[in-house]
């Protein structure tokens, strides 16, 4: 139960820190265009999984992945900073489509 608790808190204070950094500190407006709905870090924490979530058309959803992808290294760095971890958790963006539903 613990490790189940932890890892909750952790994607938690993942998704909002990704978020503030999407609004405040990414300077590619492509990223701008999409908001972080959830993170699920895998049991290991080598792996955070970041779904996102695209409220114009698909052609901005594509745009606004590849500003993550480019975005991806200074996230990991900042993360890093924040985290204090021995590692830093590998991003992976994933599509989040549950609000069309």
């Amino acid at each position: 139960m613990p490790t189940s608790y932890r890892r909750e808190r952790a994607n938690g204070f993942i998704r909002e820190e990704v978020t503030l950094l999407l609004r405040d500190a990414v300077r590619d407006p492509r990223a701008h265009l999409l908001t972080v709905t959830d993170v699920d870090l895998t049991p290991d924490r080598r792996i955070a999984r970041i779904y996102v979530a695209c409220y114009g058309n698909e052609e901005d959803l594509q745009e606004g992945l590849k500003g993550l992808e480019s975005a991806k290294g200074f996230l990991r760095r900042r993360l890093s900073q924040l985290l204090r971890w021995h590692f830093v958790p590998d991003i992976e963006f994933r599509v989040d489509r549950s609000w069309e539903r």
